[in-house]
């Protein structure tokens, strides 16, 4: 009984938040939207890279994952403790890194003949097309509707994941990735 009124108390105390509350699908995504746009620099630097100087891309990569990881935790934690103005430059360091560490699969995917430019226009304007239509339809969800949403992305998260790394682990290991595997991959990430 203690466990529900204490997250009762919870709820009621993080509505009184600018963030939280009945606009939080309208107030966060615009900080999605950034966050969208710096990965999407990231990986165009890191494919100058690619092009430029591919000898060091690898050793940057491993060492912009190790940042990733650190920056996560770091950022978390700072963003719990309530701290706005250190947390939102963690978190664009972290969107620029990320999308950093995605060039390569981009590298790739624009090489292939089954994915390319296409496929990556396409994944991107599934997600943007997503974005949109999140806000519309999460601005009339109840708690309980939401709560429900939290659990499905989260499966969907977890179900990308592991296909991304599986993904990954055909590419570290020189095997053959057909092309609909690409392909399935940019549909099960938007």
């Amino acid at each position: 009984m203690s466990n529900t009124s204490n997250f009762r108390e919870a709820i009621r105390e993080a509505k009184s938040h600018a963030l939280v509350g009945p606009n939080v699908i309208a107030n966060a995504l615009p900080y999605v939207g950034g966050g969208l746009v710096l990965t999407a620099l990231g990986t165009y630097g890191g494919l100058g890279v690619i092009r430029t100087n591919p000898g060091i891309f690898f050793p940057t990569f491993i060492g912009a994952v190790i940042l990733e990881l650190i920056l996560f935790f770091v950022a978390q934690n700072v963003a719990q403790k309530g701290n706005k103005g250190l947390a939102l430059p963690l978190l664009a360091t972290y969107s620029l890194l990320s999308g950093y560490t995605l060039s390569g699969l981009v590298f790739v995917a624009l090489r292939s003949q089954g994915v390319g430019i296409q496929g990556i226009g396409l994944a991107a304007l599934g997600c943007g097309v997503t974005f949109i239509a999140a806000r519309q339809i999460g601005s009339n969800l109840s708690e309980q509707d939401g709560m429900a949403l939290t659990k499905t992305i989260n499966l969907g998260v977890i179900a990308l994941l592991v296909v991304c790394l599986v993904q990954f682990g055909f590419a570290m290991f020189g095997v053959y990735t057909p092309n609909w595997l690409e392909i399935a991959i940019s549909g099960v990430g938007v």
